[in-house]
């Protein structure tokens, strides 16, 4: 009876000590899938805070705890609340950020095809192709990158006209930022809004 009650306690710790490491290994493979910031956060932990690739507060918030993790001496809850102020008010001669970046790229690429021809040549269509593919290939953002080099996989460029392309923009960006959770917006007014001015006259 004892050699059973022993071999049954074995058991017992080998199913428990199983099941604590397999919760183990199921929580630690358990990351955020959606949360961008979190993933640059983790990255950064053993990298150089990137700021190209993440938004001005997250970097600020890197930099802060290097920052913390040098010092010796306390600092007074006042001096933190100037800092973080400080911080917040990110002047324009600063590098950018990856927001600030994001906006900036969405400006150029709706404006290449807003100007883009409404008959291009072989040699144009050629030009904005090597342009598109080689984009995500240099942008220094890299989970942003990623993301664009993945829409273009199933969702290639229309190259043939200008209001194809214009289109394609605007439904790309839309797709950036539906996985953001931002506005869409109407790609019926892409022209409208990148090309010709709107309608009320108020960009003339």
């Amino acid at each position: 009876m004892s050699i059973i009650y022993n071999a049954y306690n074995s058991y017992q710790v080998f199913i428990n000590t199983f099941k604590h490491n397999i919760f183990k290994i199921k929580n630690e493979n358990e990351k955020p899938i959606n949360d961008v910031n979190t993933q640059l956060i983790e990255h950064t932990q053993t990298a150089e805070p990137c700021r190209s690739c993440t938004d001005f507060r997250t970097f600020s918030r890197i930099r802060r705890q290097e920052f913390s993790q040098t010092q010796v001496q306390p600092v007074s809850s006042t001096n933190n609340v100037n800092e973080t102020k400080r911080l917040e008010n990110q002047r324009e001669d600063c590098p950018l950020d990856k927001d600030e970046l994001g906006r900036s790229t969405w400006k150029l690429l709706h404006t290449i095809a807003a100007t883009y021809s409404d008959e291009p040549s072989t040699e144009e269509q050629s030009n904005i192709q090597q342009f598109i593919r080689l984009l995500p290939k240099v942008y220094p953002c890299e989970i942003c990158a990623n993301d664009f080099a993945e829409i273009l996989m199933y969702h290639p460029p229309d190259i043939s006209s200008q209001k194809s392309f214009a289109r394609w923009m605007c439904e790309v960006h839309n797709m950036i930022n539906r996985k953001l959770e931002k506005p869409l917006f109407d790609c019926s007014k892409v022209n409208e809004r990148w090309r010709d001015g709107w309608a009320d006259g108020h960009c003339d």
